[in-house]
């Protein structure tokens, strides 16, 4: 773990250069950053320029134009894998293994499993398959392995707006073109070394270009009349995409220096890929109008109908209404005038909006996809070995044409009170949000003889409800001494309502499926209706057998629920009472979806002293830590494991929560779906600190600055500093399931922001 992690020196350089007159004002921003990563190898650049520019030609015209090129360039590195993840190769390595070779035919490359020194070699043997298990060197995961990515993008928007002509009308029209490229190379060679040895080597290589067009077009009418406000808005917007990529991959390459990493010096090609996505094209039009009377009732109406142009015809367009109302009672005549209440308003909101990003572009237009001979033989009808092999083209996946629009419903009632001189602000909000038309793959009733991928559908409808909380106070202790302190606290509840198929009684059916991992878990989700959607259906466990006594008297009619149990295995509950322990004992056992979200901030400002905090938490959710799996077992072999497979169950150890060690888990302890995976996943992490120092008065005493009204402020900040949690992985902000992926990490950043 140490050779793979370091501390790395992370860079941020923002300079901007305002300039113009009252009639053309223009900005200039330039952005740099480097992230050299926390696990070595890895990095993250970038380099962008942004122009912002507004021409006001006269009183009723004015021409803005936006303009941004970037420029990033990125390496990176596969944690997640249960059998190659560079973090879980780390771990893996035994304590006779060397970062490098020393010795042997390998010296100065990396080292294997254990060490080629000729001593350890004859006392205790190098056969990666028996002793020293089938481990990678995660440096050579970081370091040989070439992971690099480029992207460039560029962008412009350009805004003519009309106004003034007519008293409260304006016309605004913006129009936005973007371009992005990319290319991408991957080359992994021999792994000669012992451990998890791989003799052949292989180079892949990708370029895409994406562009889009958009254009919106925007009529507003605002104008006050005594005590009413009347507001009206038109839209239409227009936009377009698509995509043209290549792919091409490559293998045997006798020589694996840089300048030889090239598909000229290839031995076999395989089947290139050649894709043109798109176009996708959408349009929307947009009607919303507003009033409100003597500051004290507000009333707002929207509809929205969008085309999609890559749903099928007939199915293609959502509309989409909203309307919102609010009653600020504090301005009302018979409210007491006080210092101590300053606001009370109540709101109300309803409306709909569409989704649709887990649809590819054009769908409504079927594509073959391309199978065939993955050989640098590629032709149809070549000869090969004495068959006939060659490239064919088929629908891989099946179509819907009655697919439509995602659409979720959500209504809102608030409450926002101002008290004590407005020092205290207060917002309650209740909500309660259906989202229905869910688009899915048709997993369940559908035939697998077929030989086609399952068709994406409408199918099925989840609940959210729940209330959110916010106060804020501040204040000012004399006149140099302020603070404020803010909290908010959130409650969600999440259930499946319909999943829209049923089984052969008529019952509404689950839907089943994800979270497998490593060679034998499977499928740890299962969405039901009165559950929360992917909630986690597995077998509950009651801890460890402590004797044969302990098992004996695990049975039912006289014979053993775990026949192959011995002291120190887990014990499964047998659920249904059948006498054993299959997925018919399978139960919901929590989800990954938080409960509660909260945070707390809090600064104060003395002179020029700043200090700001905040605090950020999650409670009420579970994490299925799956790496466990292979990091406190010895059923795969002597790997190296987690320091806490120390703490295994033993006759003289028989509080551990680990089970006894085995290597051929008679028992299914790991191999078993259960609840001893799941663990609390709250957190409380102090997720920002940052302390500054405003040098700005003292930089006014030279006459230079104080001219240019120059300022000066430098600070001090740290991110992610310390977490309070029960979860014994690396990170409990994971999502839910655990890999051993690349965790958060701690952030300490020295910042200097001029204005000269």
């Amino acid at each position: 773990m140490d050779e793979i992690f370091r501390d790395a020196l992370y860079q941020r350089h923002t300079a901007t250069l305002n300039y113009g007159t009252d009639a053309l004002k223009s900005r200039l921003t330039f952005t740099f950053s480097d992230n050299p990563g926390v696990l070595v190898g890895t990095y993250s650049r970038s380099l962008g320029v942004r122009y912002n520019g507004q021409y006001q030609m006269n009183k009723w015209l004015k021409i803005t134009e936006n303009i941004h090129f970037g420029d990033g360039k990125s390496r990176g590195t596969d944690t997640g894998s249960s059998h190659t993840g560079t973090i879980l190769s780390a771990l893996y390595m035994p304590p006779s293994a060397e970062a490098y070779a020393t010795a042997g035919p390998y010296a100065g490359s990396f080292g294997g499993t254990t060490t080629e020194d000729p001593e350890y070699v004859a006392k205790y043997g190098n056969n990666f398959a028996g002793l020293h298990g089938d481990a990678v060197n995660p440096l050579r995961l970081l370091l040989a392995d070439t992971s690099y990515g480029h992207s460039i993008s560029f962008w412009s928007t350009t805004g003519i707006e009309i106004a003034n002509i007519v008293k409260g009308l304006k016309f605004l029209d913006q129009f936005s073109y973007n371009v992005g490229q990319g290319i991408s190379k991957n080359f992994t060679p021999k792994r000669p070394e012992i451990g998890k040895p791989s003799l052949t080597n292989s180079l892949s290589e990708s370029a895409s270009r994406s562009d889009s067009w958009r254009n919106e077009a925007t009529l507003t009418y605002d104008r006050t009349f005594g005590k009413h406000t009347v507001g009206a808005l038109g839209a239409v917007t227009i936009n377009r995409q698509w995509g043209r990529g290549f792919g091409v991959s490559a293998s045997s390459f006798d020589i694996e220096a840089p300048s030889m990493q090239y598909m000229a010096f290839a031995g076999s090609y395989g089947i290139p890929t050649d894709y043109y996505s798109g176009p996708d094209a959408n349009i929307a039009f947009v009607a919303r109008g507003s009033y409100s009377f003597d500051d004290r009732y507000f009333f707002t109406a929207s509809w929205r109908r969008d085309y999609a142009g890559r749903l099928p015809l007939g199915h293609n367009y959502g509309d989409f209404p909203a309307v919102t109302g609010a009653w600020k009672i504090s301005s009302e005549p018979f409210f007491p005038k006080s210092d101590n209440i300053n606001l009370v308003k109540v709101r109300a909101s309803w409306g709909r909006v569409g989704n649709l990003g887990s649809i590819g572009w054009n769908y409504k237009s079927p594509t073959l996809s391309q199978m065939g001979d993955n050989t640098d033989n590629r032709m149809a009808g070549r000869e090969l070995g004495g068959q006939m092999r060659g490239i064919t083209w088929s629908l891989t996946t099946a179509f819907n044409q009655e697919l439509t629009w995602e659409t979720s419903e959500q209504t809102d009632l608030g409450l926002d009170i101002d008290l004590f001189r407005d020092r205290l602000s207060m917002s309650l909000d209740l909500y309660n949000k259906k989202t229905f038309n869910l688009i899915q793959d048709q997993t369940m009733e559908w035939p697998t003889y077929m030989g086609i991928n399952p068709r994406k559908i409408n199918l099925g409808e989840i609940n959210n409800r729940g209330i959110e909380f916010v106060a804020t106070w501040r204040d000012k202790v004399g006149k140099d001494f302020s603070y404020y302190v803010t909290g908010n606290i959130a409650y969600n509840r999440n259930r499946v309502i319909n999943t829209g198929v049923f089984d052969s009684e008529g019952n509404s059916a689950p839907w089943v499926g994800g979270g497998g991992y490593g060679l034998e878990t499977t499928a740890i989700y299962r969405s039901e209706v009165g559950q929360p959607i992917n909630s986690f259906y597995m077998i509950p466990y009651e801890g460890i057998f402590q004797s044969i006594e302990d098992i004996w008297d695990h049975q039912k009619d006289g014979k053993l629920i775990q026949p192959g149990a011995r002291p120190g295995d887990l014990k499964f509950t047998d659920v249904n009472g059948d006498g054993k322990i299959n997925t018919d004992d399978r139960v919901y056992l929590g989800n990954p979806t938080p409960t509660h979200t909260f945070a707390l901030s809090g600064g104060f400002t003395w002179k020029n002293f700043n200090v700001d905090v905040m605090l950020q938490g999650v409670a009420g959710n579970k994490i299925a830590y799956m790496a466990k799996q292979l990091i406190l077992a010895d059923v795969e072999g002597n790997f190296s494991r987690a320091k806490e497979i120390l703490n295994a169950w033993s006759e003289t150890n028989r509080d551990s929560t680990i089970p006894l060690l085995s290597r051929n888990d008679p028992n299914q302890n790991l191999a078993t779906p259960s609840g001893w995976y799941l663990e609390d996943g709250s957190y409380l992490r102090l997720k920002n600190l940052t302390i500054g120092y405003d040098i700005t008065k003292a930089m006014r005493k030279i006459p230079h600055f104080a001219e240019r009204n120059s300022s000066c402020n430098i600070y001090f900040s740290g991110e992610n500093m310390f977490t309070l949690t029960k979860y014994s992985g690396m990170d409990p902000e994971v999502g839910g399931y655990d890999t051993l992926t690349y965790p958060v990490h701690k952030i300490f950043a020295f910042g200097v922001k001029l204005n000269y």
